[in-house]
């Protein structure tokens, strides 16, 4: 996720850091156990619909779960950083694990993504980035090499009720690998963030739902959900998927077009001490 101010982990030589860097081991190893493993590039709900981008010095750790009652498909673990210390532009790189999978060279793959922040030129302005997604090493296995562009805009706080439309967002995608793909490389990236809606107990929730097309492979797919921000550093994402055909769901290994999913996401900034 993405749009929506959040703090990090800090991780310092101060009276206390080892208890934080204890929870944040904890955190990784329990995530790890889980029988599986990836990260994915910075997205809204399903896809990466969202032209948000890591900040700089600012590691962000996934676990995504994918499941019905009956059928659990393989899952994500890993990591997504900012590298690039620039206002105007900002440069997001990451790996993810699939697991379970043959081998490393099947269940790696890289996404990386350039582009400005909302805001940044001038006021009002939308956010943009362009990168590609499910890079991967196992020819006709995982490399998919997805390049997308993506453009979005959260409603400013002065502009009266404009603003409860929350962050809107729209993009196209187009896959190098024309057999994976099965001949529908080119489609259509949307997704939307309500407005923070702020609750007792937790720091807050935001409602989240985003599409990716295409009815020949397994991205094809609608959902929404709930991020439940415990701090503004961790949150839960929960809620349905929705293949939009059943060769879809096929091709992503769901026994039924509608599965759940469960995702934990842990921001850490590495620059602050």
């Amino acid at each position: 996720m993405k749009k929506i101010k959040r703090e990090y982990f800090i991780l310092s030589n101060k009276k206390g850091s080892k208890a934080k860097l204890y929870l944040l081991l904890s955190v990784v190893i329990n995530i790890a156990i889980v029988k599986v493993v990836a990260a994915t590039p910075s997205t809204t709900f399903w896809a990466p619909s969202t032209p948000y981008l890591q900040p700089f010095g600012v590691l962000h750790i996934t676990y995504d779960s994918y499941f019905t009652i009956s059928n659990m498909l393989p899952m994500y673990i890993g990591l997504t950083s900012g590298i690039l210390p620039t206002k105007e532009i900002n440069l997001e790189v990451g790996f993810d694990f699939l697991i379970p999978q043959k081998d490393i060279t099947s269940s790696l793959i890289l996404n990386t993504k350039i582009g400005t922040p909302e805001d940044t030129l001038f006021k009002g302005q939308p956010g943009w980035s362009f990168g590609i997604f499910n890079l991967g090493f196992k020819k006709g296995v995982n490399d998919f090499n997805i390049l997308y562009f993506m453009l979005g805009k959260t409603m400013l706080e002065d502009w009266g009720a404009i603003k409860y439309l929350g962050t809107l967002e729209f993009g196209a995608y187009y896959g190098l690998n024309k057999e994976l793909l099965n001949n529908e490389q080119f489609g259509i990236m949307a997704g939307w963030f309500s407005y923070p809606i702020d609750i007792p107990i937790i720091d807050k929730i935001v409602l989240a739902w985003d599409i990716m097309t295409g009815k020949n492979h397994g991205f094809g797919a609608t959902g929404g959900g709930i991020y439940f921000f415990i701090t503004p550093s961790i949150d839960l994402l929960t809620g349905p998927v929705y293949f939009l055909s059943k060769k879809s769901a096929q091709s992503a290994g769901a026994i039924s077009q509608l599965i759940w999913t469960l995702q934990l996401d842990v921001d850490i900034d590495l620059k602050k001490k």
